[in-house]
């Protein structure tokens, strides 16, 4: 009787310790119009990263989220096998994932949320180890580098982004009157 006593007991404080860790969570906010991330880990100091979110036409979708599923090497299928090393998908194939692309802080992405290399495997980590909560609002601004449109792409279901540039006037040297002729 002593030892089934002694196993429940220790399996009841199994169960405790367990249920304890369960509760350990990840708070996951982006804020679209200043284009960065508040990682929150079970209750301990923000951490405030920069982040690329959807430029225009490909905008990053605001709400509550879930994780949907976890993915370390993840290559898109989408667009051409782009790698997006620790995706954290959480809505319609979007993930938050890390890129080596320059220029964080500003909308780049096709609807993801970048972060860095180093940034998303840490954040991966927790949220593998933890589960986490993901929170998208804010507007983003458009980017003023350069305006996009669609145009077809050969294969269907695809679009290509085409970046168009302003013309320059002529220089005024003397001679633009003649080049005109």
């Amino acid at each position: 009787m002593r030892l089934r006593l002694l196993g429940l007991l220790t399996l009841a404080l199994i169960l405790a310790g367990s249920l304890g860790s369960a509760r350990a969570k990840v708070e996951i906010r982006v804020d679209l119009t200043r284009q960065q991330m508040t990682v929150t880990k079970n209750n301990d100091k923000p951490l405030v990263w920069k982040i690329s979110s959807g430029r225009p036409g490909f905008e990053t979708p605001t709400g509550k989220f879930i994780v949907q599923r976890l993915d370390a090497d993840h290559l898109s299928d989408e667009y051409d096998q782009a790698p997006m090393p620790f995706a954290i998908f959480f809505s319609r194939g979007l993930a938050i994932h890390g890129t080596s692309e320059r220029g964080l802080g500003r909308p780049a992405s096709h609807g993801c949320v970048r972060l860095s290399i180093e940034h998303a495997r840490e954040l991966f980590g927790w949220v593998e180890q933890y589960g986490a909560s993901i929170e998208i609002d804010g507007v983003a601004a458009p980017t003023r580098a350069a305006v996009y449109t669609e145009a077809p792409r050969a294969r269907a279901g695809r679009v290509a982004v085409e970046r168009r540039v302003a013309p320059q006037p002529a220089p005024n040297d003397g001679f633009s009157f003649f080049r005109a002729w």
